[in-house]
């Protein structure tokens, strides 16, 4: 009869120790957070790239984008309010053009911002994202390296916008003599430049009194 050989204790600790460190190995080199990230941020490219296709549909037999209270659950400002299908308050009027409305996939945390050009007849529209992966290739590519959104809101990465919509970049402005600065939520002249980065180095930049066009610190 042949004895059946048991594993010692030791080999058993070695085994366990080759697991652990595989385990290890693999989820630093999978990095799953990051993985998380990417999959929330090719949701959120997805569906705002159907949401566009869906709202040029609305365009074409409204001849007009839609208003506030036609596409959003919450209204934030005249011409602003978050986009989320899932929520209560969500309106039923794209039913036709679109099963349900998108949510960030990390909603309430991060929502959809829309902006409209004109709260009674929109003509133009912007959708503002914050992204997960805060290296994305795109951030840059939209000109959004300092930030993106309305009225001095910069915390957003990327824009989704209508076809006439203008996106607007980033300007290298350090000799430019009409600078902008922000100052509770509007703009104020404050000089040149060097002025302006004397008085208000902690202020955005911007050569527009809508403190749209912001200028890079260089």
């Amino acid at each position: 009869m042949v004895k059946k050989r048991s594993f010692t204790i030791m080999e058993i600790l070695i085994i366990i120790t080759l697991i652990v460190l595989v385990s290890i190995v693999t989820l630093i080199t999978l990095n799953p957070g990051k993985q998380i990230e990417k999959t929330q941020d090719s949701r959120r490219k997805s569906d705002l790239s159907k949401l566009q296709k869906n709202l040029e549909d609305w365009y074409g037999d409204k001849n007009r984008y839609p208003l506030l209270q036609e596409i959003c659950y919450q209204i934030v400002s005249e011409t602003t309010c978050y986009i989320c299908g899932s929520d209560p308050n969500s309106p039923k009027a794209l039913s036709s053009y679109v099963n349900t409305l998108p949510c960030d996939p990390q909603h309430p945390t991060k929502k959809y911002l829309y902006r409209v050009d004109n709260p009674s007849f929109p003509t133009t529209y912007w959708i503002y994202v914050k992204l997960s992966n805060l290296k994305d290739p795109l951030i840059a590519e939209m000109g959004c390296l300092s930030g993106c959104g309305p009225e001095g809101d910069k915390n957003y990465q990327i824009v989704f916008a209508s076809p006439n919509a203008e996106v607007d970049q980033p300007i290298y402005c350090r000799n430019v003599n009409a600078i902008y600065v922000v100052s509770n939520n509007y703009c104020n002249i404050c000089g040149n430049y060097s002025q302006c980065l004397q008085n208000h180095p902690d202020k955005d930049f911007y050569i527009d009194t809508q403190c749209q066009k912001i200028c890079i610190k260089n």
